[in-house]
């Protein structure tokens, strides 16, 4: 009985010196070890991750350029502002791009335009010039384009008094007399180039573009 008391108080000893450590290989996978094991643990700082900054595409600006001549529109094409890379040009057309036609329209050949225009000859009438025109026949004789309406109408009446009783009155196209050019960039490109543009078009005027 003595000898049963005492193995039990000699385990009871053992598994007390076990959980405290002092048999040395307990407490190696325990938190107080490990955090002895740290080198300055207090000074250990949590890093936000870097975060690279994406640079948005560069902001576009359009500005519009009025009372261009056919000339000048060349000369903006020059300066090669149509190809470089990031800028646009539009050209618009300013003014009315048709005119009132006189015309012999609906002539079944060359030939019979040709015989026609004789007789206006013989009228007195020197206009005439044969054209090819799939609107108005296979050939026409053009008499003359005029872009105002009332003075084709005069035109008309002059020759019909003269025994031409076949002319009429037609809509042709007509290249304009004026183009805006709208040009669209990035803003600081555009700012720094378009004094440079604008310096040999004489009295072309710069205006905003219209919301799209």
């Amino acid at each position: 009985m003595r000898l049963a008391f005492l193995a039990l108080l000699l385990v009871n000893l053992l598994l007390f010196a076990w959980g405290r450590g002092y048999l040395g290989a307990a407490d190696a996978g325990r938190e107080p070890a490990r955090l002895q094991q740290q080198i300055e643990p207090d000074k250990l700082r949590i890093l936000a991750a870097e975060v690279t900054p994406v640079t948005s595409a560069a902001t576009q600006l359009c500005q519009r350029i009025e009372g261009l001549s056919a000339a000048a529109v060349e000369t903006i094409k020059k300066s090669g502002v149509a190809e470089a890379p990031g800028w646009q040009l539009t050209l618009i057309p300013e003014q009315e791009t048709y005119g009132h036609w006189v015309v012999i329209a609906q002539l079944p050949s060359r030939a019979v335009a040709e015989k026609k225009k004789t007789e206006l000859r013989q009228l007195g009438v020197k206009e005439g010039q044969i054209v090819e025109d799939a609107a108005l026949g296979p050939f026409a004789v053009s008499l003359g384009v005029f872009r105002s309406q009332a003075l084709a109408g005069e035109f008309l009446q002059a020759v019909a008094k003269k025994g031409v009783r076949s002319a009429q009155l037609a809509r042709r196209e007509l290249s304009p007399d004026k183009f805006a050019v709208e040009l669209r960039a990035p803003a600081d490109e555009l700012t720094r180039k378009l004094p440079e543009i604008m310096a040999p078009l004489g009295e072309a005027v710069r205006a905003d573009c219209a919301p799209p």
